[in-house]
């Protein structure tokens, strides 16, 4: 099995707003959940922000930009290209590549 990498953000405050002691949201769910995990793509939410109105499971502009952040960071840090992030998440959130 793959080792686990660290979070691509600081889990400390929610990503939008700033509160602490957020839940923890994995960026690509369902199939893609146990992916998400084991890279490091969950991403710090309040309960507003994770479950909540305007949360990302109920904005879905916030739900993609949240995955094309999330997917930009991972490509840093791995040094990868787009075909690359596609290899592994089976998707691509980006638009200008």
């Amino acid at each position: 099995m793959a080792k686990k990498k660290p979070p691509l953000y600081d889990m400390e405050a929610c990503l939008i707003c700033g509160r602490w002691y957020p839940e923890w949201h994995h960026v690509y769910p369902s199939d893609r959940r146990k992916i998400s995990d084991r890279e490091g793509c969950v991403a710090p939410l309040c309960r507003e922000h994770h479950q909540g109105r305007h949360g990302v499971h109920q904005n879905r502009d916030l739900d993609l930009w949240l995955k094309a952040d999330c997917q930009r960071r991972w490509m840093e840090r791995e040094g990868a290209t787009v075909d690359e992030f596609r290899a592994v998440f089976y998707a691509n959130y980006l638009d200008e590549e």
